[in-house]
């Protein structure tokens, strides 16, 4: 499968791949400014020479619990980069050594367990281990907003909202805001969503000193594909641009800049940036994107080889289930059959908006349309105004 993606992109990422990136970072190279480059090299460093210390260390001593912790965390913010799910694995591991080694007063291990099976989209698993999590301290604002991302992840709403509603005074606190911000984006309240997440960031670039380059282009990063999903497509090229000049060689952000590039018809940038994101991380919604900007160029050919090279990803060893390449899959009528009845079985334990939203598309692709109005009806229940679903209720509802 990397054999058949490598035969697709290879010339192409020699040709344009790093234009592309020089031309959304700026005029200086696609480099962020030289203080800010070496900052982000200095800051990978440090971190590969740590995951190595902490190695040896628990080499020397595997009985301990402390060491582990920050090892895994290690690997969860390599994650944060690389986008490879064995980084994931990696620290869930070290979670469950820990835990395993000191089961009294081990928040930190809990912490990092529910965060490496949330980024997995175990989410079952994760609610577990947030569960435990909260009841070590039931007033800590930080573990209850992390059982209520899990919560907004399986459709628990109502008992989601009853861990929210009370953070609305620290709401602010830069360990809740992300998740506080979520939940009001499910609940209808973009804009409030948006402010919050902009006064977070604005708080972050004013302690930037303090702040790890990565994260601080995260906070681009986010409000871009936010602006992005509304249709701000001003809005969401400024984001990202800033972001990439923070971090140019961030995958998220060059695949959320390929995609507001195929949106804007900009194609051949949408293909360049797509390309250089794909060297970094193979995605199969970056894969499909590009194929659908070659396929707007008028290249079928290879529009098809990019889709295929989808399909194969789609089909690779990984974590949980993962919605966006079923979501790809679907708009380019691949594996419907198999992707309906994946749909079906994930709904058993994950009941929220986005996965009432796929089964509802997944049975309109089937030509099941009055089964697909009735799953949209349940995606829509909750108030969420996201783009996505209000286009596919649109469709779902033109047919019928």
């Amino acid at each position: 499968m990397r054999l058949l993606l490598a035969g697709i992109v290879a010339t192409v990422l020699l040709a344009v791949g790093g234009e592309a990136v020089r031309r959304v970072a700026g005029d200086d190279g696609g480099n962020a400014p030289a203080d800010l480059a070496r900052r982000l090299a200095w800051e990978r460093l440090i971190r590969e020479q740590d995951m190595i210390f902490f190695q040896r260390r628990i080499e020397r001593d595997p009985t301990g619990a402390l060491d582990l912790i920050r090892l895994g965390s290690l690997y969860l913010q390599r994650f944060s980069e690389s986008g490879e799910e064995a980084d994931l694995v990696s620290a869930e591991a070290a979670a469950r050594r820990s835990l395993a080694n000191r089961a009294q007063r081990n928040e930190a291990a809990w912490q990092l367990l529910t965060a490496a099976l949330i980024g997995q989209h175990r989410f079952v698993e994760a609610r577990t281990a947030a569960e435990a999590l909260a009841t070590l301290d039931p007033e800590n604002a930080g573990f209850r907003a992390t059982l209520g991302e899990v919560l907004l992840e399986l459709g628990e709403y109502e008992r989601a909202d009853s861990l929210f509603r009370p953070l609305l005074p620290r709401r602010y606190e830069a360990a809740l805001t992300p998740r506080y911000a979520r939940w009001l984006e499910l609940r209808g309240k973009v804009g409030e969503a948006r402010r919050l997440l902009e006064a977070a960031r604005d708080d972050a670039f004013q302690h930037a000193d303090a702040i790890p380059v990565q994260q601080l282009a995260w906070y681009e990063l986010r409000l871009g594909e936010l602006a992005l999903r509304y249709g701000a497509t001003a809005e969401a090229r400024r984001r990202l641009d800033r972001g990439l000049t923070l971090v140019p060689d961030d995958w998220r952000l060059l695949a959320a800049r390929a995609r507001l590039a195929l949106a804007t018809r900009n194609f051949n940038l949408a293909v360049a940036l797509g390309d250089s994101s794909l060297a970094r991380h193979l995605d199969p919604a970056t894969l499909a994107a590009v194929g659908d900007a070659w396929l707007a160029r008028g290249d079928t050919t290879v529009a098809e080889d990019y889709y295929r090279a989808m399909e194969a990803a789609t089909r690779a060893p990984r974590g949980g289930f993962h919605r966006a390449w079923y979501l790809a899959l679907l708009d380019h009528g691949r594996r419907i059959p198999e992707i309906l009845a994946a749909v079906q079985t994930d709904l058993e334990s994950r009941k929220d908006v986005y996965g009432y939203d796929l089964l509802a598309w997944a049975l309109f692709k089937s030509g099941r349309r009055a089964e697909a109005g009735q799953a949209m009806a349940a995606a829509l229940a909750w108030g969420s105004e996201d783009p996505q679903l209000l286009a596919h209720a649109a469709a779902i509802e033109a047919a019928r």
